[in-house]
């Protein structure tokens, strides 16, 4: 229960943060920059790609955390064990991607559950002139109302 309240927590922080200062994009890539949708695409479809453009050791969360992983904040994705991400299909997954922005070299990536129990986020950053994966917290579930 208290690893569902504290990830809760933090990805509600990272939403309420994300409303007060973005530009939503409902899912839909508009007002995300053209680079940023190359890089995407190539991103969830290019395996070596996606390794030489990830931040690691990476921060984030793992998959189904306990409290102990989210409250010392200092798990980190390693290269050796990642596992490649690919692109979601709504329509067979039940999983839906929202973009929103934060400025021009921020982007922020939330993967929803249509049931709403289940949730993953990540974030891309621009740095040097390309975006990287600069966070990733894994499957993880949402509190109960």
């Amino acid at each position: 229960m208290k690893r569902y309240l504290l990830f809760s927590l933090g990805m509600l922080g990272c939403l309420l943060i994300g409303t007060a200062c973005k530009n939503k994009t409902a899912g839909a890539p508009a007002g995300v920059s053209s680079d940023f949708i190359a890089f995407y695409d190539r991103f969830l479809s290019d395996s070596l790609f996606q390794i030489e453009h990830i931040q690691f050791p990476l921060e984030g969360i793992p998959d189904n955390a306990d409290s102990a992983d989210v409250a010392d904040g200092n798990f980190r994705w390693e290269r050796e064990t990642w596992k490649m991400h690919r692109k979601f299909d709504p329509k067979q997954t039940g999983f839906k991607v929202n973009l929103e922005t934060f400025g021009s070299d921020i982007i922020t990536e939330q993967i929803l559950h249509e049931s709403g129990r289940y949730a993953m986020l990540r974030r891309y950053a621009k740095m040097d002139g390309d975006w990287r994966l600069i966070y990733y917290a894994g499957l993880n579930p949402l509190a109960e109302e």
